[in-house]
């Protein structure tokens, strides 16, 4: 009798459902920021923006399952430690950093390592071509019976 109480119970008690599916990472796009040189605390770009900042690179990203497919939009930043929030540069901002700090951010290209810009689309190139190879149906050779 207990055995049976016991059953009903935790078959009651197992009815609400769980749907704890696993999801997919696909950035469609997503906003990426980061950090390519961190300033010092009492430079002048701090005193005049009123808080630490540092530069960073901000970028649209297109990617799935943690890999960069495609970059766009690119352009340098001044982001706080956390890079939750950036301000954009202007012409006095970049000449105090070309200055004081020896960064020409005019001139700089995309500091985005070969991962971000290239190992993504190589991965996924490789796994297109396995599922295209798998997909298409391979020919059987001819078998001719012989008598034996």
């Amino acid at each position: 009798m207990k055995t049976i109480i016991l059953t009903a119970c935790i078959a009651f008690a197992s009815l609400g459902s769980v749907s704890a599916k696993a999801k997919v990472p696909i950035c469609l796009p997503c906003e990426s920021i980061e950090t390519v040189q961190e300033l010092p605390k009492d430079s002048e770009i701090a005193k005049l923006i009123g808080k630490n900042v540092n530069v960073a690179y901000m970028y649209k990203q297109y990617g799935a399952l943690w890999m960069s497919l495609w970059n766009s939009d690119g352009k340098y930043v001044l982001s706080d430690e956390g890079n939750r929030s950036y301000v954009e540069v202007d012409a006095q901002m970049a000449k105090i950093l070309k200055e004081k700090h020896n960064i020409d951010i005019e001139t700089a290209g995309s500091p985005l390592s070969f991962w971000k810009k290239i190992g993504g689309k190589l991965v996924f190139l490789i796994i297109a071509g396995i599922l295209v190879y798998g997909v298409i149906p391979s020919k059987d050779k001819e078998v001719k019976p012989v008598k034996i």
